[in-house]
């Protein structure tokens, strides 16, 4: 089994043909939520993605493993709901609702003019309830980390490395940027 334990975000670093040589990694975008776990490559080679807690993977993320070979992250097709706002509706419940969601902790894709979401059977009666407009889709799903998940996310960019300025020194172990960080940002 060929251990990944290194995660480059969207390749960050990489030449341009290194990142064309790199195998890909197709996952639906559940399978790309955990930092351990289990996988194949599509090709009957078996992986094990052994990533810090709270590593998630992103569309163009790029994974290197112990043998330093490279597996650009791709967002594999899946079961979606689109909706939109119905005739009865203006883009103001659309965004009403995507606040809804978003408390519910429900990942989303927002558009202009519609959301899509995961293709669950009951998510899709409860909107149909409120009367929204849906339509199943067959797409990658790559939506944004949750506000819960900030934290972690911005933490995770802290561990592999950015450049940024400061007039101080720090270590950025545990150490959250963002509103109220009090760094004058």
């Amino acid at each position: 089994m060929l251990i990944i334990n290194k995660l480059l975000p969207q390749g960050a670093g990489l030449a341009p043909v290194l990142l064309k040589r790199a195998g890909v990694l197709s996952l639906p975008f559940a399978a790309r939520q955990h930092h351990e776990a289990n996988l194949s490559d599509g090709q009957g080679a078996e992986l094990g993605l052994r990533l810090p807690v709270g590593a998630t993977l992103r569309d163009g993320d790029v994974l290197v493993a112990e043998d330093g070979s490279l597996l650009r992250v791709e967002a594999a097709p899946e079961a979606l709901l689109q909706v939109r706002a119905s005739a009865k509706q203006s883009l103001a419940d659309l965004l009403r609702l995507a606040h809804q969601l978003g408390e519910m902790h429900v990942h989303m894709e927002a558009a202009d003019d519609h959301l899509r979401l995961p293709g669950d059977p009951e998510l899709a009666q409860w909107l149909e309830r409120q009367d929204f407009a849906l339509a199943p889709l067959e797409a990658p799903f790559d939506p944004l980390p949750l506000l819960s998940q900030l934290p972690e996310v911005i933490a995770q960019q802290h561990e592999h490395g950015h450049a940024h300025s400061h007039a101080h020194d720090h270590d950025h172990r545990g150490h959250v940027h963002g509103p109220g960080c009090n760094h004058g940002h």
